[in-house]
């Protein structure tokens, strides 16, 4: 009687609640070599390991918070421009140095986001 061998099992596949930093694509996390280390990869192929993936998310964090911060800026300045062009007693005029305060309150909290941010 033959002795039948048992083929190697893969390891787990498991999507996991992460997306690519590269393509947005869902990542799914195995173990790969004798070590089972993690590695993360999605859809279309991009490969991480963990701290590949660390890396990658903190300056697609990065990135973010500086567009963010560019856009409250332009939004600032635009707000800044309507202002200058409105007549002095326009109803709306109290309503957008309202907003002007705001977003320059809340590009200096980003700014401030940006700035505290220690990478591990």
């Amino acid at each position: 009687m033959k002795k039948r061998v048992k083929p190697h099992a893969a390891p787990p596949i498991r999507v996991v609640p992460q997306s690519c930093p590269d393509c947005a694509g869902v990542l799914r996390l195995t173990e790969k070599g004798p070590r089972r280390f993690p590695l993360y990869c999605c859809q279309i192929g991009h490969r991480y390991s963990v701290s590949s993936l660390l890396n990658s998310k903190e300056t697609q964090l990065e990135r973010s918070l500086w567009s963010a911060a560019v856009l409250l800026k332009q939004m600032g300045d635009a707000y800044q421009q309507l202002l200058q062009d409105m007549p002095h007693r326009t109803a709306g005029r109290t309503a957008v140095q309202r907003r002007i305060k705001e977003v320059r309150k809340q590009s200096l909290a980003i700014r401030e986001m940006i700035e505290a941010t220690h990478v591990a």
